[in-house]
């Protein structure tokens, strides 16, 4: 009688197990299209560091939400676009820096004329109007501080050949990760499309 009992429970088990997987292979196979974001919607898989979610190629994939710019984190960010060349001398943007509420700007000097390059600095408040950051906006921001101001002002000074001077401003402003922005340096030139 205990073996018919335990002969009924495993064939009960048995049917019990075989039903339940068809049903999960038949709702494998006939699962409902999905019609909305899934659970992985708030953390797309490939997010780079800059927040753009990537393709398993790699390729980034343009964002369509609306969701606030992203604010940049602190730090430096460095680069090399070039802002000047004639030849023989060059200034080139060599980072950014994020600070609290400011953007501090790198640049480098750098000539191989034989005759060295002459450089003005301007009286501290005109040079303090003689470049600035054109933001995504149309705004434009002046420096709050430059090298100029700081170490030369109304003074005029040679770079001798091979030398390099490493300068730099700080305008009052942190632009948006997304946005992108210029700056004008003096009688220089224009270097457009910057980006944190």
């Amino acid at each position: 009688m205990l073996r018919k009992h335990l002969v009924g429970l495993i064939v009960g088990v048995v049917v019990i197990v075989a039903l339940g997987a068809a049903a999960v292979a038949w709702l494998t196979v006939n699962k409902p299209e999905p019609t909305g974001p899934g659970p992985d919607a708030a953390a797309p898989a490939g997010a780079t560091t800059s927040g753009a979610p990537q393709s398993p190629s790699g390729s980034a994939i343009p964002s369509t939400g609306t969701a606030a710019s992203a604010s940049p984190e602190a730090g430096p960010r460095q680069m090399s676009r070039l802002l000047y060349d004639d030849g023989q001398n060059t200034a080139t943007v060599t980072g950014l820096e994020v600070t609290a509420g400011t953007l501090r700007v790198q640049l480098r000097y750098a000539t191989r004329s034989p005759g060295g390059w002459v450089l003005s600095c301007p009286a501290r408040t005109a040079d303090l109007q003689s470049s600035h950051l054109t933001m995504g906006d149309g705004r434009q921001v002046f420096p709050v501080d430059t090298y100029c101001a700081s170490q030369r002002p109304g003074t005029d000074f040679t770079l001798r050949p091979g030398a390099v001077l490493e300068s730099w401003g700080v305008f009052p402003v942190v632009p948006s990760g997304d946005d992108l922005f210029s700056l004008t340096w003096y009688d220089l030139g224009t270097v457009e499309g910057l980006k944190l």
